[in-house]
């Protein structure tokens, strides 16, 4: 299922940029090389994210 049809971005590659440590929308979207385009997107990537039990950027502990 696409995710993102702005920049043709799938379930599978937003899944695989949190697996790597993504933890929010945008730094998802950065690691697939794209940037948010139109917003719709957004709600359904962080959706994903936050239920592979990502913790949201603002919550991970400085290094």
């Amino acid at each position: 299922m696409y995710v993102c049809l702005c920049n043709a971005l799938k379930c599978r590659d937003i899944k695989s940029a949190a697996e790597n440590g993504a933890r929010d929308a945008a730094s998802a979207f950065k690691a697939c090389g794209a940037k948010p385009r139109c917003g719709r997107c957004l709600e359904e990537a962080t959706r994903m994210i936050t239920a592979m039990g990502a913790a949201p950027a603002h919550m991970v502990p400085a290094e």
